[in-house]
């Protein structure tokens, strides 16, 4: 192209600055400190019983594994953010009108297309479809896919009158429901966008940082990138709250651990971004997966990452671009929510056990198969701390429940050091405890209920 010229930009970390270089090395030491105290109360809680060579393993194995997830996390530095990769190109151009003045940057602006399933949805899908055609982008370049996937209250209604505002939205009309990676396959095959944005019908991607997940396209390795999302109800009651605490958590410390060896493993449902070209090829097999013998019908985010993955591309997490979701507010749509992402790892963490030590060696191993084994023992140790124990030994689950909130207290540390205007960090020990004494036995549920294909609804 005449007068236009390319440059590499470099892939280096900055040098960290020494107040946060010498906060995360305090964390690091005293994350070891805890260490050690953890095994010494479980040492003293157990001794009596014999099992301290199993429990002195699983304690140190995971703690420390924990611990590397908050490292790794350190390193997802505000410099990266997963947007400038090896390989990224800039292109410049000269201002052919004015040579005076200089080089400009020409901007990255595929076309996007944003596919809104939704069902019942009557009170925020309006909302949710008019925030798409308010971004910050190019409105030429914007297209949204909004398909009524068989609702029975006035959202196919609310998405044809919208029609009559918006040229480039489409409506597809399903009268009975097929489920909602139908919808987003359905969505997929229409879209004319480069980049393909998969929204919840109760989400909304802030206008003002909509580019950011965009930009990380410009490198053609990138398959799949991660919003951040937080709960836009998160002040309704206690337990939205502490999903508020739970949900950034997820995102600004699980995720960027993730991010940071650009192997996201589950780039959300709520808002994230795909590159089509890499979509199309596995959209028959990711709508046709089974588990057992029977359709999977949850947990579609996680399962099209997976497939991301397995063919070779780098997904990521940008806490650049702000995103918001309704949350359940009452217990038992939680409950609901937590057994069918359960039944989703479950089945994802089997599909991709299959594959990722092949395609990422070392993130598999000192990662994913460490987060497997962890992810179903910590359950059955639940299990002995809350039920066992007590019942049998009379022991109660006190410096278990101490022990896990000192990992909890070093995981809030980093939650107020990287966003100190989060007002619901204290949430992060409530949480804790439900998941400790509730949730985690959800696990076991999900499993034997692993046949019930139901959505379940919120």
């Amino acid at each position: 192209m005449n007068g236009t010229q390319t440059k590499t930009i470099s892939n280096e970390f900055p040098l960290l600055s020494f107040k946060k270089a010498i906060f995360q090395l305090g964390l690091i030491l005293l994350g070891i400190a805890f260490l050690f105290f953890i095994t010494l109360m479980k040492a003293k809680g157990t001794v009596d019983f014999g099992f301290e060579p199993f429990l002195y393993t699983y304690t140190i194995f995971v703690t420390t594994f924990q611990l590397s997830r908050l490292i790794a996390a350190m390193f997802y530095d505000s410099s990266y953010r997963g947007s400038v990769l090896p390989g990224r190109k800039m292109t410049i151009r000269k201002n052919v009108a004015n040579p005076a003045a200089g080089l400009v940057r020409e901007e990255y602006e595929p076309t996007v297309t944003f596919i809104v399933p939704s069902k019942n949805e009557e009170g925020v899908i309006a909302q949710t479809i008019e925030n798409c055609f308010m971004v910050d982008y190019p409105k030429e370049k914007i297209e949204v896919i909004a398909v009524n996937d068989g609702s029975t209250d006035k959202t196919g209604e609310i998405m044809m009158s919208l029609r009559e505002k918006y040229d480039n939205l489409t409506v597809i009309n399903w009268e009975t429901n097929r489920g909602k990676k139908h919808a987003m396959v359905e969505g997929f095959r229409l879209a004319k966008g480069e980049i393909v944005i998969q929204l919840d019908s109760d989400s909304c991607i802030d206008p003002a940082t909509f580019r950011k997940i965009v930009e990380p396209f410009q490198n053609p390795a990138v398959g799949a990138v991660s919003a951040h999302t937080d709960p836009k109800n998160a002040d309704h009651n206690f337990l939205t709250r502490m999903q508020a605490a739970y949900y950034f958590m997820s995102f600004r410390i699980l995720k960027a651990a993730e991010s940071t060896f650009l192997t996201v493993f589950c780039c959300s449902g709520c808002a994230s971004a795909y590159r089509k070209s890499v979509i199309f090829p596995i959209l028959d097999e990711w709508l046709g997966e089974t588990f057992l013998g029977l359709p999977v019908t949850w947990g579609d985010d996680r399962s099209l990452t997976s497939r991301v993955l397995k063919s070779g591309y780098k997904t990521i997490y940008s806490d650049r671009v702000k995103a918001e979701t309704i949350v359940p507010e009452k217990f038992r749509q939680l409950v609901k929510q937590q057994v069918r992402w359960k039944k989703s790892w479950f089945v994802n963490g089997i599909y991709n056990a299959k594959f990722i030590w092949k395609t990422h060696p070392f993130v598999a191993f000192s990662y994913y198969f460490p987060l497997l084994l962890v992810s179903f023992l910590s359950p059955i140790m639940a299990v002995r701390a809350v039920l066992y124990l007590p019942l049998v030994h009379g022991i109660y689950p006190f410096f278990h429940i101490l022990g896990l909130m000192l990992l909890a207290a070093l995981f809030v540390a980093y939650y107020r050091f990287v966003a100190p205007e989060n007002k619901y960090w204290a949430y992060l020990f409530p949480w804790s405890i439900l998941n400790l004494f509730f949730l985690s036995f959800l696990m076991f549920y999900a499993i034997v209920r692993i046949n019930d294909r139901g959505w379940g609804t919120r």
